[in-house]
């Protein structure tokens, strides 16, 4: 005997005259609202119309509980993504808050591409995003995911209608900078940040043009829309209109801006090595961070953000760096580096091992296991942390940067030391190494 019979249209039909009224006062004890539980529970309904194949029914009611909790979900991430964006108009000169009929518009089309990316596999995901957002062939897609371009073929086709959603959205938002329509993207695919935050930053960047790009250009989410960026453990060489090479490092990004006078970069985020290109015109090159510019003078040279200053080392050439306001001035020589920030700026030599990244390597020499975990935390793709107690511990050695995980089980195998993830809140994970116990 089967244990559950399936339920034909027709059956809906009765399902529908014996437990609408109690699944819809079922709803209205969760909502709180006679009217929202009146709208699930004829979406619930709905659902099971749509359905193809028969529907199984044994418990005609914990049938209709465990659509409805579907429909439920549904229900309150479209709340929630409505909201956001009433949230973020509120905020908005009234100059750019769009029509009633454009918000309406902009909000079902977002929902739609927020739908169709959450639903698809993370590997799907990543040939979407390496295809829409940096253009890449198929061929350097299966060739950058380690997988058969057949199978690069089969994620795209799989990914076709987020495609064609996110192609509409564009034509929608046609006013915006290119690099606007990049940064909605990755907004949508931000699986672990709290979806509400997300929301609100695609709502915020759907809402107004140049007002907002304006503003973005000063704000701490600027190198997601930058001209060029790297993810997580990610390297990128790119080859400027001059000539120039610009090497970005794990987590970086820079704008670029060249005219007729000068040539500058500006570095938001990360760590990019430079080897400038030769010109007829001879412009001025500059790099310029939050804690004073470059001015390079023929040269390869390395430029990194850190939390509180920034640093550089020289590998060719010269380098003139302005401190702060550009009131201190020095020039650097090869095997030669600096630390600087708005007040002023400390010369030393150039790390011996600073561009083994270029390489793909992390290079530590008697370094401290705290220290040790804070550069390796740069390529991680969660936060590594120690025990206060081991910090001092000291960590030696070559590691290839392709497997983070990999070194942790090196040193951890050498230092005697165990891994112990930690889950906190809105699934934030930090890993913590602590001593193996024995």
């Amino acid at each position: 005997m089967p244990l559950a019979e399936p339920l034909q249209r027709q059956d809906i039909a009765t399902l529908y005259a014996d437990h609408h009224g109690w699944l819809q006062g079922w709803l209205r004890k969760k909502l709180g609202s006679t009217a929202c539980a009146a709208d699930v529970a004829q979406d619930t309904f709905m659902r099971l119309l749509d359905r193809e194949d028969a529907v199984a029914a044994r418990e005609p009611r914990a049938l209709l509980a465990t659509v409805a909790q579907r429909v439920l979900c549904n229900h309150y991430r479209r709340q929630k993504l409505e909201q956001a964006y009433l949230d973020v108009l509120a905020q908005l000169p009234p100059l750019h808050t769009p029509s009633p009929e454009e918000r309406a518009m902009l909000l079902a089309t977002v929902s739609e591409l927020d739908r169709m990316l959450d639903g698809l596999p993370p590997p799907v995901k990543r040939a979407f995003l390496l295809r829409q957002l940096d253009a890449l062939p198929q061929e350097d897609i299966a060739r950058q995911l380690g997988i058969s371009l057949a199978t690069v073929k089969r994620h795209l086709q799989r990914a076709a209608s987020a495609t064609q959603a996110w192609q509409q959205l564009q034509t929608q938002h046609e006013h915006l900078p290119p690099a606007m329509h990049a940064t909605l993207l990755r907004t949508c695919v931000q699986a672990n940040a709290p979806r509400r935050h997300a929301v609100k930053t695609l709502a915020l960047l759907l809402a107004c043009g140049t007002s907002l790009y304006a503003f973005e250009r000063r704000s701490p989410w600027r190198g997601w829309t930058a001209d060029y960026r790297t993810g997580v453990n990610q390297r990128r060489v790119v080859t400027l209109d001059d000539g120039t090479r610009l090497t970005l490092n794990t987590k970086s990004a820079v704008n670029v801006a060249y005219d007729g006078a000068q040539r500058r970069i500006e570095l938001l985020a990360g760590e990019i090595l430079i080897a400038t290109g030769k010109e007829a015109a001879h412009r001025p090159f500059f790099v310029d961070t939050p804690h004073g510019s470059l001015q390079a003078l023929g040269t390869r040279f390395t430029v990194r953000l850190h939390e509180q200053y920034a640093s550089a080392g020289v590998l060719e050439g010269a380098v003139a760096v302005l401190a702060g306001d550009g009131a201190q001035r020095v020039v650097l020589r090869p095997g030669e580096g600096v630390h600087f920030d708005g007040t002023g700026l400390h010369r030393q030599a150039m790390a011996p091992y600073g561009g083994a990244w270029l390489d793909g390597m992390l290079v530590a020499r008697d370094m401290r296991l705290a220290d040790f975990l804070a550069e390796l935390s740069r390529y991680s793709e969660h936060p590594l942390a120690c025990a206060p107690a081991i910090a001092a511990l000291r960590v030696s050695g070559s590691y290839p940067l392709a497997d983070v995980n990999a070194i942790l089980n090196a040193v951890g195998a050498s230092l005697q030391l165990r891994r112990n993830t930690v889950t906190r809140f809105w699934g934030h994970q930090v890993v913590r190494i602590e001593l193996a116990a024995h």
